[in-house]
């Protein structure tokens, strides 16, 4: 008996109508990282190291908030599912006031942030600049916080496409700013590697403004909800704490891991930077792919269908895979036309045109693990995701790497011999507990909000 083969096109279609709006949204954020080294750059070396070094703190400080905040991309999608708005509303107005909270953390840590730039550098000027430059970043910590708690929302409610519409309007306003305030045009002064951060902090003012004036009319029902909810509070932090801990397990690790190929020199490490510039940009699809993946099997959830759930990460797998797979061909056999847009020294793309094409065979199994884990994230598994992160970080990844760095002498490669072993092995897991875990799995939050008169009683 013969048995018609069929492509689930619907499938598809909705997980690559949600994505590709999200995926042109990270590509401007992308062009915008490029763009700001060119304008600094003309600064002079000195400038270019500042903002480097202060960029690196700054994000290293954001990082767990973040993953604490990606929280709300596993609770909101399910309340958006059950079309409780008032609960949604509460949710999203307790969310914004914590997230303001912790964009005052981010402002109070000036003080041991600018204690340890000293600890990175000794040349004053690149101190002096990095501190100036950092000192704004963190004056706007609560409007970064914000804009990262707003970005899940739209995710949440499907408003994608005006997801990508803002990004590249703040990638746009961003550019401009630099221009005028960096090299100061016109009447605008020039404040060097200051104008950037103002720029950079204006534009984000503009994003969260948009995002919540549009944002907000979603949210209007004309049921009276509280406006801050403890309870919900206390069940979202049982959800983001061990999501902001799995961030900030995975940056020390990184640091650890860039820690160990700085050791083989200079070389090795602009080699192994010029390689991830290029590499990131699939790294980048496959994240906004993995976003609506969690966004997906939340909403699902929430309507207590499981094998919707299941079909939405096959599908995404499926869609990652061949979007990253395809740009790992480009870097097999166009990786020196690639690295040639980054660097003209030969030695420099001779190495790195190596160290590319090894991350070419690197992207199926990325694309796999970031498919298989956002599932996950979606099921509100996130403790389990922590736990499995601590193990396999610092007891397999960062093991193998330091085997083929320092005792195979493999050099960059041998270090993403070990990542990459790494990468499949979570891969698998990843994959195994999800298909176990979706057919018994709740809505992560039940109740979700508590209502006025629960938090009187």
């Amino acid at each position: 008996m013969r048995v018609a083969w069929r492509i689930p096109w619907r499938e598809y279609e909705r997980v690559v109508r949600l994505a590709i709006p999200v995926m042109a949204g990270f590509l401007a954020f992308h062009v915008l990282g490029v763009v700001d080294v060119v304008m600094v750059g003309r600064l002079g070396r000195e400038a270019l190291a500042a903002v480097g070094l202060a960029n690196t703190l700054f994000f290293f400080l954001i990082a767990p908030i973040e993953g604490f905040l990606g929280a709300a991309l596993i609770v909101l999608p399910a309340l958006v599912a059950q079309k409780a708005i008032t609960k949604l509303r509460t949710a999203v107005e307790t969310l914004t006031i914590v997230s303001l909270a912790l964009g005052m953390v981010v402002f109070a840590s000036f003080p041991f942030l600018s204690w340890y730039l000293g600890t990175m550098s000794s040349d004053e000027t690149v101190l002096r600049l990095a501190r100036e430059y950092l000192f704004i970043r963190v004056v706007g910590g609560g409007v970064w916080t914000v804009s990262l708690l707003w970005y899940r929302v739209f995710l949440a409610l499907e408003k994608n496409m005006l997801v990508a519409v803002f990004s590249y309007l703040v990638v746009g306003i961003n550019i401009v700013g630099n221009w005028l305030l960096i090299f100061g045009v016109g009447p605008f002064p020039a404040l060097g590697v200051r104008g950037a951060a103002f720029a950079t902090l204006f534009a984000q003012v503009v994003n969260v403004v948009l995002m919540v004036g549009c944002g907000w009319q979603s949210l209007v029902n004309k049921e009276k909800g509280s406006f801050f909810s403890w309870s919900f509070v206390k069940e979202f932090t049982r959800v983001g704490w061990p999501m902001g801990m799995t961030y900030l397990i995975e940056i020390v690790a990184w640091t650890l891991f860039v820690t160990m190929i700085a050791k083989l020199g200079t070389m090795a490490v602009a080699v192994h930077e010029i390689a991830l510039k290029i590499k990131d940009i699939s790294l980048l699809l496959g994240i906004a792919v993995a976003n609506v993946i969690t966004q997906q099997v939340s909403f699902f959830v929430g309507q207590s269908k499981p094998e919707e759930a299941c079909r939405v990460v096959k599908r995404g797998a499926e869609l990652n895979a061949f979007v990253m797979g395809v740009i790992g061909v480009a870097y097999w056999f166009f990786p020196g036309v690639l690295i040639g847009l980054v660097s003209q020294d030969k030695e420099l793309v001779e190495a790195s045109t190596r160290l590319l094409r090894f991350m070419a065979l690197y992207q199926i199994a990325d694309a796999l693990f970031l498919s298989y884990r956002a599932g996950l994230e979606g099921l509100g598994k996130t403790a389990l995701i922590r736990n499995v992160a601590l193990v396999l970080d610092y007891f397999l990844w960062l093991p193998l790497a330091w085997v083929g760095i320092f005792l195979l002498e493999w050099g960059v490669i041998g270090a993403w011999v070990g990542l990459t072993c790494t990468v499949v092995v979570l891969a698998v897991v990843f994959f195994r507990v999800f298909f176990r875990e979706v057919w018994k799995t709740q809505p992560p939050l039940s109740p979700a909000v508590s209502m006025a008169e629960e938090e009187l009683r």
